[in-house]
């Protein structure tokens, strides 16, 4: 979903995600609570929130990302800098750096970036994060449920998969990790690891 905010300020929302705002304090203060994952195109102006349930990112203008699912929230600026402020840190970004919280683990590091994240393009990427984080996000851009048999949710997985045809991206997920899945009734998947 994308929708304009009333500065003129861009949202994309992603799959299972929504903000919020107050359209009549707008002028006085540029809010919006976020539940899962946007990409923001700030203009210019007073300081412009958003609120998770991990953290708050503060900027003026530019373009970055924000991701809060369970057990994981995730910045990255595009343009401009941004300020973070988790329970735990708080750090600025410049652009192409990324601040995240993983598992309790937080990282900042500088990356490669394209001109907007790869979700915008309907593709997810993922590089050295747990399987069971790309297996939750296959199941949000599908709406479909996953259950595995003898497979390690903990090893690192570094790939992609499409939006839009589930059986490249479970080939994406399963090729590389040397899974077979099967898909069961209704919007049921079954992810096996047969060497185990």
């Amino acid at each position: 979903t994308e929708l304009k905010l009333p500065d003129s300020s861009f949202a994309a929302l992603n799959a299972f995600s929504r903000i919020s705002f107050f359209e009549k304090i707008w002028k006085k203060e540029r809010k919006v609570q976020l539940n899962g994952e946007a990409f923001f195109i700030v203009a210019k102006g007073s300081k412009f929130d958003v609120e998770t349930s991990a953290g708050i990112v503060s900027v003026l203008g530019t373009r970055f990302n924000v991701k809060n699912r369970k057990d994981y929230f995730e910045v990255v600026c595009f343009e401009g800098s941004v300020a973070v402020r988790s329970r735990q840190k708080a750090v600025k970004l410049s652009p192409n750096q990324m601040f995240r919280i993983m598992g309790g683990v937080i990282t900042t590091e500088n990356i490669t970036l394209e001109s907007m994240p790869a979700w915008r393009a309907n593709e997810s990427t993922f590089k050295s994060i747990p399987f069971l984080y790309v297996i939750q996000e296959l199941e949000r851009q599908y709406d479909v449920s996953i259950t595995t048999r003898n497979v390690d949710v903990h090893q690192l997985f570094t790939g992609s998969f499409p939006h839009s045809n589930l059986s490249l991206a479970l080939k994406s997920i399963s090729i590389p990790l040397n899974l077979s899945y099967q898909l069961a009734e209704g919007k049921k998947i079954i992810l096996t690891d047969e060497g185990n």
